[in-house]
């Protein structure tokens, strides 16, 4: 392999170079990666939670329960449900992203070893990986608003439980606290 106009040294030096860009990128995935399965298993574990507290109300074991809250049960099942579908869509993206990226450093160097005339695979590897971690990137945007009108919509039934509460502390159904 020679690079015209290039002693050993500056070609070994190219060499690395073109093969520790993928690496760099590698590495963003897999920070992406983390944090994904963080958000995955925070999401498993409200699903559990929110399993747990339907199954509360199904056997009677929760006196307080109201139609409202089972309701919202079911309203934040649905929410959760599309959070970890995008979720593991983007999860999915990233593998892939990291294994065009793997195959990047690969065809760098095969292409600088053999001196081949397929500079051009790395370059399409490279530019696949790069906009599937664009589109990942994207959902994982996407994923954060859903969480955060969930949060949004939990802390909405909180203050409509406690203006419930306010209105008719007694729970009588009555609006002045249950006076005749």
């Amino acid at each position: 392999m020679e690079i015209q106009g290039l002693t050993v040294e500056t070609q070994a030096l190219a060499f690395l170079t073109a093969l520790i860009t993928p690496a760099i990128l590698i590495l963003a995935c897999a920070s992406l990666i983390s944090s994904c399965l963080m958000r995955l298993a925070r999401v498993v574990d409200r699903v559990r939670t929110l399993a747990q507290m339907a199954e509360d109300i199904r056997l009677g074991r929760c006196t307080d329960c109201t139609t409202e809250r089972r309701q919202e049960i079911h309203t934040e099942f649905d929410f959760y449900q599309r959070r970890g579908k995008v979720i593991l869509v983007a999860l999915g993206l990233l593998y892939g992203t990291v294994g065009l990226f793997v195959a990047t450093s690969m065809a760098v160097a095969v292409d600088l070893l053999l001196d081949t005339a397929v500079a051009f695979v790395p370059v399409v590897l490279a530019t696949l990986g790069i906009s599937l971690f664009l589109v990942s990137s994207l959902l994982l945007m996407h994923e954060n608003r859903l969480a955060f009108r969930s949060m949004q919509r939990e802390i909405q039934f909180v203050h409509t439980l406690e203006e419930a509460i306010l209105v008719d502390p007694e729970g009588t159904g009555s609006s002045e606290g249950g006076g005749a």
